[in-house]
């Protein structure tokens, strides 16, 4: 049985409130809102499924910073519901000792890491240190690799299955819809991330530039 760490456990409790209080509050979103959340998803790969995945936990027009930490947390929420989903067809499969069993098992361990590097990726920026720019550029990094690496090994896991036939069609369609869904709301996270942090750096040259000034 896995352990599960206190923080862990918190963080996964504040999740699901995320959740529920977005679900609720989505139906009592502004146009103002709306509308930051299209103008902001138009700069990701896949805009309406970012518009439709945040537009329920953004009620007011919000700061990009904001948002990118939504949509990080949308995609870990995706992650480990996949997780879940490919962790029980692994069990079946391992059961009946079924000879593709290895194939899902290197999925479920590529997803695994995905939830990890998400995990890391919504901590790490949720304690974002803004007013140090070293520090600030040590995180950007860490969570653009991180999410590049998400990317990484949900394509591998959905081209290692390609040529296999386990648990029928159904199964494999499945699993291959759920990541690609993990790999395009990390997509749009990590491009979501990218525009609030060339803000951030455009703000800060903007604000030393006053400072030298006077």
């Amino acid at each position: 049985m896995e352990k599960i760490t206190l923080s862990l456990f918190l963080f996964l409790f504040n999740i699901f409130i995320f959740t529920f209080v977005g679900t609720v509050e989505g139906a009592r979103a502004q146009p103002r809102a709306n509308k930051f959340v299209e103008s902001q998803c138009r700069r990701t790969r896949y805009p309406k499924l970012c518009a439709e995945s945040l537009s329920n936990y953004i009620t007011t027009a919000s700061e990009p910073q904001k948002l990118a930490h939504a949509a990080l947390k949308v995609s870990l929420l995706k992650a480990i519901y996949t997780r879940t989903y490919v962790k029980n067809v692994c069990k079946q499969l391992e059961k009946t000792k079924a000879k593709d069993y290895q194939v899902v098992k290197d999925c479920l361990d590529q997803i695994s890491n995905g939830v990890n590097l998400l995990f890391n990726s919504v901590e790490e920026l949720q304690h974002l240190n803004l007013d140090k720019e070293s520090e600030f550029v040590w995180h950007r990094s860490n969570v653009q690799t991180w999410l590049s690496t998400v990317l990484t090994d949900a394509f591998t896991c959905m081209d290692g299955m390609s040529s296999y036939k386990f648990g029928g069609y159904k199964v494999k369609a499945t699993i291959k819809a759920k990541v690609l869904n993990v790999a395009q709301v990390t997509s749009n996270a990590l491009a979501l991330f990218n525009g609030y942090a060339v803000r951030h750096k455009a703000s800060h040259h903007s604000n030393s530039g006053k400072i030298n000034k006077h």
